[in-house]
């Protein structure tokens, strides 16, 4: 009976893990993004990933913060989180969720997680009516403003999806190129493969989530911004100020580029 119960606990176990899991088709981008503005010839590359689900759910994130943060809610102890924090190292904080038209961002300031939601539809586009080719697919161009920052994608549709990287998941087609005006900001389209994943949501139940509305989300950056690194320095400890060079008072948003672009 007990050699019974036994096995069965362990067939549970493992149909649960299975049902964790998802396939996906995961579309692979190459990221460029210049982090320091004072410094516009150090721009930095990496890849970032939109797993897509089904047609209404999809999500989107550097593939290092993707590792990093499946690698923290798993660590077993204090060597493998260290460990894994070591081995990932992503340059951006950002990871986009969409669900039925509704955009879930969560995103970090200094050292707080912050979550919010924007409709889709909040971003309105001027779409050009001519086509061009672009590697192999057929594409348009289309423009938008968008979190303070100036967009050009280009969009096909060879891929029945309407979907694409970051925020452009309300055009009439799949986005394989998008930059903002100034170059910070690059995301082009790589290659594609369906991959088996677990935790879509990347829940951690060691992290602490603040959840506000976009309005307070700009503020909270722009508060931010405003700061000095001096300021972040003293906040961490009082008796910083004695020691601080000068050099410490410079405000955090001259170098600071986040792809949230406050003014």
């Amino acid at each position: 009976m007990k050699k019974a119960l036994f096995a069965f606990l362990i067939f549970m176990l493992i149909n649960s893990s299975y049902a964790q899991q998802k396939t996906v088709m995961r579309y692979n981008y190459a990221g460029k993004l210049l982090a320091d503005k004072t410094q516009p010839e150090q721009v930095e590359e990496s890849v970032f990933v939109l797993d897509i689900e089904n047609i209404e759910s999809s999500r989107f994130l550097e593939l290092a913060l993707l590792e990093r943060k499946q690698g923290t809610s798993t660590a077993k102890n204090q060597n493998e989180l260290m460990q894994v924090l070591s081995t990932y190292r992503p340059k951006t904080d950002f990871s986009i969720f969409y669900f039925n038209g509704i955009i879930t961002t969560k995103d970090a300031i200094h050292k707080t997680v912050y979550t919010y939601q924007n409709s889709a539809s909040d971003l309105i586009w001027k779409i050009e009516s001519n086509s061009e080719k672009w590697n192999t697919y057929t594409v348009q161009k289309a423009t938008t403003f968008f979190e303070g920052r100036q967009w050009n994608v280009l969009f096909t549709l060879d891929i029945p999806l309407r979907d694409g990287p970051y925020k452009f998941k309300n055009l009439p087609g799949f986005v394989v190129k998008a930059w903002d005006e100034e170059h910070h900001y690059e995301f082009e389209l790589i290659n594609s493969e369906k991959i088996t994943i677990d935790n879509w949501d990347l829940a951690n139940p060691k992290e602490i989530v603040t959840q506000i509305t976009p309005q307070q989300y700009e503020k909270a950056l722009k508060v931010y911004q405003s700061k000095t690194y001096k300021d972040l320095l003293i906040e961490m400890n009082p008796e910083n100020a004695k020691t601080i060079p000068d050099e410490f008072a410079e405000k955090i948003g001259l170098r600071s580029n986040p792809i949230y672009k406050v003014h």
